[in-house]
Parts: C-alpha cells; structure tokens; sequence
C-alpha cells in the first residue's frame, strides 16, 4: 500500500484514491506494548486475533515516509498527524543503545500471495525485499521526525539512530553497487537506488551552509 501511495503522489496528486489509502493506512496501526504502546505498522495490514501481526522497522519507516509526502500534497488531519508522529516516536524509541547490529536495521522480506492473473485456483507468490537502512534514513530525515526530536530532548536518540543507519546502507554495497545479504541474490537495481537515494538525502541535510 505505501508503494502504490506513494507513486500516485507523484504521478496522480490529484486522485481521489490517495485519501483512501492514507485513511486504510493510518486506521491499520498496531500498537506495541514493549515500546510504551506507541503506533506502528507491520507487515500485513488485515492483522487478526487468529493471525496477528508484528511490529515492523521497515514497514514503519515506510509508512512514516508516505504519511509525511502525503501531508505535503493533501495536508493532515489531527488522526493522520498523531499516527505519522507515533510512527516516528516507536522508531525512536528502539531500546539499544547503538545499532549497528541491532534488529531495527535487518532486511526482511516477506512473501505477498494473491490470485494468479489467468488461472484462479492458482497463486503467485511474490517475494518482497526491504532494505530496512535505507528506509530508516528516509524515515528519520523528514521534516516532521527532527521536529519530534527536537521537541521531546531525543535529539541524542535521532542521531544516533541516524548515524547507524548511514552507516548500514553503506555496509551494504561494494563500489558503488548495493548487495542483497551478499552475492547469493544478486545486485538489484532497486536496491541501488534505494541506497543511492538515501545517501543523497543524508547529504542534502549535512550540508547547511551559513545563513
């Protein structure tokens, strides 16, 4: 749902849909009890007593991201707002002290099954990588997460964060050229330029020159 939201921002702003899938997104939170309840998303959206699902860096810091360019095209209201800004606070509040090897920045991938297109007692079965680092950049470098951070003294918590997760993307890639968990799966395109498209934004916020 983030992937689809966020490219009809870009090629469709003015879509009735992307209202419709901001609201589904924002009513679809979970809540975590081991981080102070705060909201966030995990890997399925239609989460059950009988099959419940699991908080999610990467899923999070993908909501976050389309949450906040979604703000930006349909603004937002108080609900949207408060989901968006607990999404950023769950990340923040990942219990390590440094992250280098924690958790929050593992790639996942998870496996999508829907009806086969021609045959409707088949399925396809689509495997979905996520390059958690890069998203946690992405996450963490919108307007509105320095502004938590800033607001709540967890500006400490934001760079370090941050930093680690830089540093993650760039473990990640030999001369230029990202790898999935090494060779055995290749060198996605995508990956590349989810790598490359953190790094630019990082850099675009290192460098503020004097006013």
């Amino acid at each position: 749902m983030t992937t689809v939201l966020r490219g009809l921002l870009r090629a469709a702003p003015n879509s009735p849909a992307i209202a419709r899938l901001r609201d589904e997104l924002v009513d679809r939170t979970i809540t975590d009890p081991a981080r102070e309840h705060r909201r966030c998303w995990g890997p399925s959206l239609r989460a059950s007593a009988a099959h419940p699902t699991r908080p999610s860096p990467a899923h999070t810091a993908q909501a976050v991201v389309a949450l906040d360019r979604a703000a930006r095209v349909l603004g937002e209201d108080a609900n949207t707002r408060a989901a968006r800004e607990d999404g950023i606070r769950w990340l923040l509040s990942c219990p390590m002290p440094e992250h280098r090897t924690c958790a929050d920045l593992i790639n996942t991938q998870e496996e999508v099954r829907r009806p086969h297109p021609q045959d409707s007692w088949r399925q396809e079965v689509l495997f979905v990588r996520h390059f958690t680092a890069a998203w946690m950049v992405r996450a963490l470098l919108t307007p509105g997460a320095w502004e938590i951070a800033a607001a709540e003294d967890r500006e400490d918590a934001w760079r370090t964060l941050l930093a680690d997760a830089v540093s993650g993307v760039l473990r990640q890639q030999d001369d230029g050229i990202w790898n999935w968990d090494g060779h055995d799966l290749g060198r996605p395109l995508w990956m590349t330029y989810q790598g490359l498209s953190a790094l630019r934004a990082h850099a675009v916020w290192m460098y503020q020159p004097e006013a």
